[in-house]
């Protein structure tokens, strides 16, 4: 099992159990304890877990700045943002214009798109989605001006601001850190006056956010669920969280994850 893949289980299993020895940690993704602790320890000097006495913990807290390396990030639900990747690219059709944020599950989305095949204009803030969608040649792809936000492949900044505040798209996929009490949220105020520009520049605007994203908050909002078109999440989203949203007037989308398709350890 790959670092990314075996940190992204961790973080993920400590998601749903708040706390774990290493020994449980372990024989959850039966790797050897001397190879858990390594990892348990990288996460912890990175601040995304605290050590406890023989395991580690993650307080909700955290989870409100918790942005993991693009490597982890990607491997975190994995099987959830190709699902969902999958049912946002089939919203596209040949000729139109779309917006892809930058993220990881906007990134299954776009790489979900160049499969497809299909002529269509795209413009993202993301260098690794460009990369990704200009690797077909169907596809005319533009990137943002704006600065590099340091370790990662987002473009922020005036200059990206500017250039998506001049757009009228058919579509916009949007990504969020976290969506609770009506309000999507982002850990940053320079993503979240991006992602601002964003919900404003297309006739169609989709959350795309798995099940995990609706918890917690983060630094600050960017947006209300109302701003958005439509929701494509996972199965794993309680049924009364999706039928608040609709409750709103949100249309929300569930992508059934094919049981081959969960990791194993």
């Amino acid at each position: 099992m790959r670092w990314a893949k075996r940190r992204a289980r961790i973080i993920e299993l400590l998601r749903q159990e708040g706390a774990a020895s290493l020994r449980d940690m372990a024989r959850a993704l039966d790797i050897s304890l001397s190879t858990v602790r390594r990892d348990v320890d990288y996460l912890c000097q990175s601040g995304h877990l605290q050590r406890t006495h023989g395991g580690a913990v993650m307080e909700a807290a955290a989870l409100k700045s918790f942005e993991p390396e693009p490597e982890i990030a990607s491997a975190l639900a994995s099987a959830e943002k190709r699902a969902i990747g999958e049912r946002a690219a089939a919203l596209i059709q040949p000729g139109q214009t779309v917006i892809f944020d930058s993220g990881t599950t906007t990134g299954a989305a776009a790489l979900s798109a160049r499969e497809r095949s299909i002529p269509f204009t795209a413009v993202t803030n993301d260098l690794h989605i460009g990369d990704v969608l200009s690797a077909n040649g169907a596809i005319h792809t533009t990137v943002t001006g704006g600065y590099v936000r340091p370790g990662s492949p987002t473009l922020i900044g005036a200059a990206a601001v500017r250039m998506l505040g001049q757009l009228r798209a058919d579509i916009a996929f949007v990504g969020t850190h976290a969506v609770a009490e009506e309000l999507l949220w982002d850990t940053s105020t320079e993503l979240a006056e991006v992602k601002r520009t964003i919900l404003d520049a297309a006739d169609l605007v989709v959350l795309l956010a798995d099940s995990s994203k609706f918890a917690g908050s983060a630094f600050c909002t960017f947006g209300r669920l109302t701003d958005v078109d439509l929701v494509i999440t996972d199965d794993g989203l309680k049924a009364e969280t999706a039928d608040r949203i609709r409750a709103l007037g949100v249309p929300v989308e569930v992508a059934v994850i094919s049981p081959s398709l969960r990791p194993t350890p």
